[in-house]
This record gives structure tokens, C-alpha cells and sequence, in this order.
């Protein structure tokens, strides 16, 4: 990794086209929900969020796995990028199980669904807190500003198209 990438890693400032730009503007969203949804104190407003959280949520992981995951795992000289990718594809499946006991769950009035709320929230800091730093340089280390861009772009394809499946499964 040249100087310059280093600092943008570092700094958390990338390019526009840049996939971890996309990825960032995603987290500050997720972020903001996952915190709202542990913090509501209404049913209505509790299940409000989680449709607005759960398509977004969903399709940010799915296409994140594609674009990102995908190619760090394809990485033979990069045991490390290997394994942060598994990571946290292991920690989306994590987070899919948790969203799926909460979409299932009709009282949103329960402890144990104030309980998943929180553990949603806590996890997403955690998860991205770790993505944000480690994965992030592998992706700045190991591809170009134009791979990343690329990535990028086939993020924003496949976020679309799974976004869309989950809106409609939701109606």
C-alpha cells in the first residue's frame, strides 16, 4: 500500500467512487437506525424502523459479500484478508438470524424483543467499528482505485436489485 492510500485509510477518506465510501455511507445509515430501533419505546414506532432497517440492512450485506468479501477471500497471498472477509460474513449471518427473530415476532412490546434490539445495535457498531479499520486497508492494500471503483459500482448494481427483493417480499 502506497503513502497516500495509507493515509486515506487511516483518515477514512476516500474517493466518491471508492466501494468503502459506498460501505461508509451505508454503516452512518444502519448506524442510525439500529440505534433508534434499541432506543424506540413504542411497538408502532419499533416496527417502523425495523421495515425501514431490514430491506437496507439485508441488501447492504448481500452485496457487500459479493463485492467486497468475495475478492478478499480469492486472495491467496492474504491469509488476513481471507479471514476478516469470513469474518464478517460470519457476523452477517449473525445479524440475519437476530432480524429474522424480530421480523417474526408480532409483540414489539416484548423484553426479549427490546433485548434483540440492542444486541442488533451493539453487534452493527461492532461489526462495522472493525470493518471500517482492518478490512478496509486490506481492500485499499490489495486493490487499485479502479478495482475499487469497480467494486464499487457492482456494490451499487447488486444493492439495488436485492433492496427491491426484500421490498417486495415485505408487501
Amino acid at each position: 500500500m502506497d503513502v497516500l492510500e495509507r493515509v486515506r485509510s487511516t483518515l477514512g477518506a476516500y474517493t466518491e467512487t471508492d466501494v468503502r465510501a459506498l460501505l461508509q455511507a451505508d454503516h452512518k445509515e444502519i448506524l442510525r437506525l439500529t440505534k433508534a430501533l434499541a432506543e424506540a419505546t413504542t411497538a408502532a414506532r419499533r416496527h417502523s424502523l425495523l421495515n425501514e432497517l431490514k430491506p437496507l440492512l439485508v441488501a447492504h450485506a448481500r452485496s457487500e459479500e459479493q463485492s467486497v468479501y468475495v475478492p478478499l477471500t480469492e486472495l491467496r497471498r492474504s491469509p488476513d484478508s481471507r479471514r476478516a472477509a469470513s469474518e464478517g460474513a460470519v457476523e452477517h449471518s449473525l445479524v440475519d438470524v437476530v432480524l429474522g427473530r424480530m421480523a417474526a415476532t408480532a409483540d414489539a412490546t416484548t423484553d426479549m424483543w427490546q433485548a434483540h434490539a440492542k444486541v442488533l445495535h451493539e453487534s452493527m457498531s461492532h461489526h462495522i467499528s472493525e470493518e471500517e479499520g482492518a478490512l478496509f486497508e486490506e481492500v485499499g492494500e490489495h486493490f487499485s482505485e479502479n478495482e475499487r471503483t469497480t467494486m464499487g459500482e457492482q456494490f451499487i448494481r447488486h444493492r439495488a436489485d436485492v433492496m427491491e427483493q426484500e421490498i417486495a417480499a415485505t408487501k
